[in-house]
């Protein structure tokens, strides 16, 4: 193959990929799509804020107990990993939200699915402004505001969707009445998580929630106590209200709706732990999980195959397959589905506790006994204290610490189960990363091909026919809880952030020379004289097309790939987007013309 079409092919591949359009997500959720202009604007706006910033001093000491208390890398900076766990406490514990795209010890996921995107871009536009240094404790509440400020964008557009709806001007100044429509309205478009709505549909809607809804009078209640708390004295003009004023009540409900949630949540547990099967404590056997969703209003009916995937279904004892208490209560399938970004979920009870052996240690690692000593005068929901703790639980916690050279890492696989013993009915059990993932009941059903996450009432009762456990002999003995000796740590322990920013930046040195020099060979090849092009070489593009077009390729395809190429010698493209446009490239560039050759030499066969 000729140099030149091996040019053209290159830079048909960034034609190609010029022409590509991101793809949009979130269609089934309606407006409020953040845009990457978005991300930017947001990150840029609040690294410009002072530590001194109200607002910013709150997240840093927010922050801080934590922060102070993970590895850090290079210094007093944490690294990759460290941020994105940090962030996905915060976010859960400051209000409530599951933040799509932070999983605990997760890989980022791909930038196409919903709000997904965000968080892993977010971070890595920080982390290349940074050059790798790692980040620190004010850029990482520039982060978690950033994220904030993002949140509150979908918010402002969703409620000027409101507004449309309602066919009210943006720029109207409502009356009380219309104002408390206006916020009831995106309240109900909030709980479905659906901005998709017609006006046509908003009968029907409040008709389903003042008639059907369970618990609407408490959840109506909650939300106008957020109207009147918010919406009295923000507007200039007496009894008038702007789109500005109910834009500040919309945002309060989104940020304190995982206080309401507290509430379901505790009502929830509750009755899920007057269950518990007394063999085996923090857990409910599947029969009686599904005993209760057969003959009570509680919805105890997610199949066996959608729990093993959220991680909530015991199985060391095959006979009794028992649902884990702290895993299904945190799980996707209880969570309120009312963002692109977001779902608002149970609090993890766990991370209180965590908090606090994080701010009594403050470090990374402690002496296994100077952790039974705090944990055994640190009381829970459920666990009394002071107490003495089982001499087989020390005897998992000194096992731990020799795994690690006599100190137990607290940000680890091994301590959180180890926690998960110490507080069964608190701390969630942690599976290794890869067997479990956090699906909400549709994605799952997706990707397992279901047509329902619910157990069919056939399939409950075949499972409650199965236990034949009667309280007493074998089935009344109590068991151990599973154990796991598999070490998995959430952080890495001090990894150098430099080493591997020195290996990043040789190999970047490398591209970034490589794709310059490429861009001005294309610039040339542009506007190299059509008198002296090279036809030989060029004879796919000949044959498939007349002489004068395949100078226009040839022009058009240099100009743009240079422009490309020079975008990812300076940085500006993404090299990873670079190379699989490339291999889009190659395929929609050679297809049509080796099919143009196919066809050329049958036709001359038939002849």
């Amino acid at each position: 193959m000729g140099k030149s079409k091996i040019i053209c092919i290159v830079m048909s591949i960034l034609l190609a990929m010029c022409q590509l359009t991101p793809v949009r997500a979130g269609s089934l959720r309606g407006p409020g799509q953040p845009s990457m202009q978005d991300v930017q604007k947001s990150l840029a706006s609040q690294l410009s804020v002072i530590s001194s910033s109200t607002r910013m001093a709150e997240l840093e000491n927010s922050l801080r107990v934590t922060f102070a208390a993970l590895p850090k890398e290079n210094g007093e900076l944490l690294g990759h990993q460290a941020v994105r766990y940090m962030l996905h406490r915060q976010m859960l514990q400051r209000h409530g939200w599951f933040l799509v795209g932070l999983e605990p010890n997760d890989v980022a996921p791909p930038p196409y699915l919903n709000g997904e995107w965000v968080p892993s871009f977010l971070q890595g536009l920080l982390e290349e402004r940074l050059g790798g240094r790692g980040i620190d404790l004010h850029e990482l509440a520039a982060l978690a505001a950033a994220l904030e400020d993002i949140v509150h964008k979908e918010t402002a557009q969703r409620l000027e969707t409101t507004f449309q709806l309602l066919d009210l001007p943006i720029t109207a100044e409502l009356d009380a009445a219309q104002a408390d429509k206006v916020i009831m309205t995106f309240a109900m478009l909030y709980l479905e998580g659906n901005f998709t709505h017609k006006a046509m549909d908003l009968a029907v809607l409040q008709t389903y929630y003042s008639e059907e809804y369970d618990d609407w009078r408490e959840v109506e209640s909650w939300f106008r106590n957020i109207e009147t708390r918010y919406l009295k004295g923000s507007s200039g003009a007496a009894d008038k209200y702007n789109m500005p004023a109910l834009l500040k009540v919309v945002d309060e409900i989104g940020k304190h709706f995982g206080e309401f949630n507290d509430r379901e949540c505790k009502n929830l547990k509750d009755m899920f732990y007057q269950m518990e099967d007394k063999r085996m404590v923090g857990r409910v056997s599947l029969s009686e999980f599904y005993k209760k969703g057969l003959h009570s209003h509680w919805n105890f009916n997610e199949k066996a195959d959608y729990l093993r995937q959220l991680g909530a279904l015991d199985e060391s004892d095959p006979t009794m397959p028992r649902v884990i208490g702290p895993n299904y209560l945190g799980a996707r399938t209880n969570c309120l589905e009312s963002s692109s970004l977001y779902a608002v979920c149970c609090r993890n009870e766990c991370e209180d506790l965590m908090l606090h052996l994080e701010g009594v240690i403050a470090a990374p690692k402690a002496e296994p006994e100077r952790i039974a000593q705090l944990v055994a005068a640190l009381p829970s929901d459920s666990v009394a204290a002071p107490r003495k703790l089982p001499t087989a639980l020390l005897g998992r916690l000194q096992d731990v610490a020799v795994q690690h050279g006599g100190m137990v890492p607290l940000h680890g696989r091994l301590f959180a189960q180890w926690m998960h013993h110490a507080y069964p009915r608190e701390c969630p059990f942690p599976h290794q990363t890869g067997t479990v993932s956090p699906l909400t009941p549709n994605e799952w059903m997706r990707e397992a091909g279901q047509e329902n996450a619910k157990a069919s009432a056939e399939e409950m009762q075949t499972q409650v026919a199965s236990d034949t456990c009667s309280g007493t002999g074998p089935c009344s003995e109590a068991r151990d809880l599973p154990w796991s000796s598999t070490e998995e740590l959430f952080v890495s322990q001090g990894t150098p952030v430099h080493d591997h920013k020195e290996e990043q930046e040789g190999g970047w040195t490398a591209f970034n020379v490589a794709m310059l020099l490429l861009a001005a060979a294309l610039f040339v090849t542009g506007q190299w004289p059509h008198a002296r092009e090279l036809p030989a070489a060029l004879a796919l593009l000949e044959e498939a097309a007349g002489a004068s077009k395949r100078r226009a390729d040839l022009q058009k395809c240099a100009t743009v790939a240079g422009l490309a190429a020079a975008a990812a010698g300076f940085g500006i493209l993404d090299p990873s987007a670079f190379g699989l446009a490339a291999c889009l490239g190659i395929v929609a560039f050679t297809a049509p013309r080796l099919l143009a050759q196919v066809k050329t030499k049958n036709d001359k066969s038939w002849a």
